[in-house]
This record gives structure tokens, C-alpha cells and sequence, in this order.
């Protein structure tokens, strides 16, 4: 199977990364390096007829596109994760965090992935006092980064 790995350069990106090429599968890497970085995929080398990294990012429908082609299964971990970051730069946010993932979503499609597996966040529910937090509780998003994840969620949703 071929997979292809948003932000894979990130902590959890690279960790399953690691995971799949140990296993035996091919993996594509699409990343902007932002905020994940090359060091985190120097086990790569070991594996280099399977793998292969794509600098470039999800805001770019034309790389996403090319990124997808002859891929089984996407993981889409690519995002900006700050809260409070989030609070003073919505805009970034929901360009990257929303427009990069319906470009994703798009790509996937045209591309006829099997599955585009979404990496949202506990953050979409608010603050909640009950724990442990379950997925079926109501959200309440009181962040543009909560936000965006949530619209991620339900962009998924509709995608199917």
C-alpha cells in the first residue's frame, strides 16, 4: 500500500512515517516544513526506494493534486496547532487549516484515494469539565484553531 503523509515532518507526522515504512509500505511525505523539521525524517534514508518527500504545501491545489496521485490512503496531519497563536491570525488559520484540507479533501477524490484520514483535536469540544472527553459530546469551539478543525471535521463529513 502507498500512503501519503500531510505534515510529516511534525512529531506525530514523522512517528508514522517510521511506523509505515518499517512495516513495508510506501510513503510520500508533503510538507512545508513551517513547523516540522527535516531532522525528524532522518530514518528515511534507510528507506529510500520507498520513500519520497514533496516540499511544498497544502494551500497549493496543484501540489496536493500531484501529491495524491497513485496513492491508497492519506493521513492528514498537516494543520497550524497553536490556540493562542489562532487567536491573533485567524485568517492563517482558516486558510490553512480549512482551505488545506478541502484541497485535500478535492485531491483525494480526483486522485480516487481510499480514505483520507483527518487528524482533528480535543480542542473542538471547549472547555469541558467531564472527562474523560468523548467524541459524541457537542462541540464548542472557542478558538479559530477549535474551529477549524471542527470545519475540517465536517468537511470530511460531506466528502464521505
Amino acid at each position: 500500500m502507498k500512503f501519503l503523509v500531510t505534515g510529516g515532518a511534525g512529531f506525530i507526522g514523522s512517528n508514522i512515517v517510521e511506523k509505515l515504512l518499517k512495516d513495508g509500505h510506501d510513503v510520500v511525505v508533503l510538507d512545508n516544513f513551517s513547523s516540522g523539521k527535516e531532522e525528524n525524517l532522518s530514518f528515511a534514508k534507510d528507506y529510500a526506494n520507498r520513500y519520497t518527500l514533496i516540499r511544498g504545501d497544502i494551500r497549493d491545489k496543484a501540489v496536493c493534486e500531484s501529491a495524491c496521485r497513485d496513492i491508497d490512503y492519506v493521513l492528514h496531519q498537516a494543520a497550524l496547532r497553536s490556540v493562542p497563536k489562532s487567536m491573533d491570525d485567524p485568517e492563517s488559520y482558516n486558510d490553512v487549516n480549512i482551505g488545506g484540507t478541502l484541497n485535500m479533501l478535492q485531491a483525494a477524490a480526483n486522485n480516487k484515494v481510499k480514505r483520507l484520514v483527518f487528524a482533528s483535536s480535543s480542542s473542538v469540544y471547549g472547555d469541558i469539565d467531564k472527562f474523560p472527553e468523548k467524541e459524541d459530546f457537542y462541540p464548542e469551539p472557542i478558538s479559530p484553531y477549535a474551529l477549524s478543525k471542527l470545519t475540517g471535521e465536517y468537511y470530511c463529513r460531506v466528502w464521505g
